[in-house]
C-alpha cells in the first residue's frame, strides 16, 4: 500500500522529513566545526565579533551578538581558558571588564570556515522579498507549533546549549576538564578544572542589587543562603548584612556576588567581600558559598568558587570549620590552611 491513498499522511511525513533535514544540517555542521577546530559555533561567533570590534566590554559584546550577558560571559570563559582571548579591567572603572582577541585567537579566526547561518543568510537574501516573508511566516508558525513559547531561542544555529564546550559535546573524560585562570591563592594560569557539566546553568556576577538576575532579591537570597548553609549557617540578619557590605562598601573596594541559576531557579550563591587591605591581610574575603541541597554532587560549588577567583583582584581568604567537608573542595582548588582562626568574644 502506498502513501498515495493517504495524501494527508504523506504531507505530514514530508513536513517531518523537512524538519529532520534542517536539524541534521545544523548538527552535522556543528560537529564538523568541533572536530576540525575544537570550537563550538557560539565560540566562533563571539571570537569573530571580538576581533571585529577590537577591545570591547562584555556588555557591548552581548548587545552586538544579541546574546544575554550570562551567555557571553560563559563563552568568553571558555575562549580565555584556551588563550584565544584576553580579559582586562577598565582603567577608569575596575569593575568593568574588557575582552580582546589574543594572537592565538586571531590565527584561529583566519582558519575558520563560513558558518551555516552565513551561507543560509546569503541564499535567503538572494530571494525575492515576498519569498523571504513567506519563509519567515512559515518558520515562525512551525516554531510556535513546536514550543508554544516554552523555550527561549538565541540567534545562533546550534543543537546544544550555547555555553557547551567541544569536550562537553564529544563526551569522555575531557568533558570534565578545562582550565582555570585567576589571581587567587594557589590557582595558576592553565591549571586544570574538573567539573561536571551542569545543564542549563547560568552564572551571574552582581556588584549591586540592580545586577541581580530576574526573580532573585535580597530577602530570597538571604533565605537561600541561610537554609543551604546548614548546619554551618549564620543568622539571617548577619547573612543579609554580609551581602550588603559586599555590594555597598564605603571607603574601600566593594565586593561581588556570584549567583547560579538553573532553569530560572536559584541553585547556588557566593558572597565575596573586599577587605580594602593587602599583603598580610588578603584583598578579598570569601564570606559565604552555598549550593541548594538537591544540586549538590555536580561540582556546582567548585564552579562558583572558580568563577569568584577569576573575578577577584588579589588574594582571597576564607574561614571554614575543621569538620566542614567543604575544606577538601577549597584545598583541591588551591586554598591552604596556614593559620588557625582564634577569636575573643565579648
Amino acid at each position: 500500500m502506498t502513501n498515495t491513498l493517504f495524501p494527508e499522511q504523506k504531507m505530514l511525513d514530508d513536513v517531518l522529513v523537512a524538519l529532520r533535514r534542517i536539524v541534521r544540517s545544523i548538527d552535522l555542521h556543528s560537529k564538523k566545526l568541533i572536530q576540525s577546530h575544537r570550537l563550538t559555533i557560539p565560540q566562533v561567533v563571539l571570537l569573530r565579533e571580538i576581533q571585529r570590534r577590537g577591545r570591547v566590554s562584555l556588555g557591548d559584546l552581548a548587545r552586538s551578538a544579541s546574546l544575554s550577558n550570562a551567555t557571553v560571559t560563559g563563552i568568553v570563559d571558555r575562549l580565555e581558558a584556551r588563550s584565544l582571548v584576553r580579559r582586562e579591567r577598565g582603567d577608569a572603572d575596575r569593575r568593568q571588564v574588557f575582552v580582546e582577541v589574543a594572537p592565538a585567537g586571531a590565527e584561529a579566526v583566519k582558519a575558520l570556515p563560513p558558518l551555516l547561518q552565513e551561507d543560509f543568510v546569503r541564499k535567503l537574501e538572494g530571494l525575492e522579498k515576498w519569498e523571504q516573508a513567506q519563509i519567515l511566516s512559515s518558520l515562525e508558525r512551525v516554531a510556535n507549533f513546536m514550543d508554544e513559547g516554552r523555550t527561549a531561542a538565541e540567534p545562533i544555529l546550534v543543537p546544544h546549549a550555547l555555553t557547551d564546550t567541544a569536550d562537553d559535546l564529544e563526551g569522555g573524560e575531557g568533558a570534565r576538564s578545562g582550565a582555570v585562570k585567576g589571581k587567587g591563592p594557589g590557582v595558576e594560569r592553565g591549571a586544570g578544572r574538573r567539573a561536571e557539566a551542569v545543564s542549563g546553568l547560568r552564572l551571574h556576577v552582581a556588584r549591586s542589587l540592580a545586577e541581580f538576575p530576574p526573580g532573585v532579591d535580597l530577602e530570597g537570597l538571604t533565605r537561600f543562603l541561610h537554609e543551604s548553609l546548614k548546619p554551618y549557617e549564620d543568622a539571617p540578619e548577619d547573612i543579609e548584612r554580609g551581602i550588603m557590605d559586599a555590594l555597598q562598601a564605603e571607603g574601600r573596594p566593594g565586593g561581588f556576588l556570584v549567583i547560579a541559576e538553573i532553569g530560572g531557579a536559584l541553585a547556588g550563591a557566593l558572597v565575596m567581600q573586599g577587605t580594602g587591605m593587602t599583603g598580610y591581610v588578603p584583598e578579598n574575603l570569601l564570606l559565604f558559598v552555598a549550593v541548594a541541597p538537591e544540586r549538590r554532587g555536580r561540582s556546582l560549588g567548585r564552579l562558583l568558587v572558580e568563577r569568584a577567583v577569576r573575578e577577584s583582584e588579589g588574594n582571597i581568604k576564607l574561614h571554614v570549620e575543621y569538620d566542614n567537608p567543604a575544606r577538601r573542595l577549597y584545598e583541591r582548588i588551591g586554598f591552604t590552611s596556614k593559620y588557625a582562626e582564634m577569636r575573643y568574644v565579648k
